[in-house]
């Protein structure tokens, strides 16, 4: 007799396991956490080279009578990715918020590992589609602006 009962508790005790289990189971779906940040694995080149070549031998240089902060080029009410402003503040380390605004938005269009593969080197270089059309030649000093800053201190 003891034994049946023995054996009744752990055939409850086994089928409690199994629907246990089977809850866990359903109640255990994939979980969604969304779309990464923006920012992990971003390209993220040196500020300081930004501020001395890249902002004013590539982002404000004066092509032929233009800039890309200009109106309806790269200035806030584009709508394009790569927004670009006239800085209000001094350039400093660290970078003041307007700079930095202008730092992120630069390198959200760079990949670190393919400096010449970034969209802001194939867009100005004509080798993407570009409504400012072609603004540098594809081995030329803003090109070598661009490759240079990926490495630089």
């Amino acid at each position: 007799m003891r034994a049946a009962r023995t054996h009744a508790q752990g055939s409850r005790i086994r089928a409690g396991l199994h629907v246990l289990g089977a809850l866990l189971l359903v109640g255990c779906g994939t979980v969604d956490l969304g779309d990464p940040p923006a920012d992990v694995n971003a390209c993220r080149p040196s500020r300081s080279y930004f501020l001395s070549d890249v902002w004013p031998g590539f982002l404000a240089k004066d092509y032929g009578g233009k800039t890309c902060g200009d109106s309806r080029c790269h200035d806030r009410a584009s709508g394009r990715q790569l927004v670009v402003t006239t800085p209000t503040s001094a350039a400093a380390l660290p970078l003041p918020p307007d700079w930095e605004a202008n730092y992120l938005s630069a390198t959200s269009q760079m990949q670190c590992s393919d400096a010449k593969g970034s969209s802001l080197y194939t867009r100005a270089a004509g080798l993407q589609t570009h409504g400012g059309g072609k603004l540098i030649e594809p081995d030329g000093p803003e090109a070598l602006i661009i490759e240079t800053w990926v490495g630089a201190p």
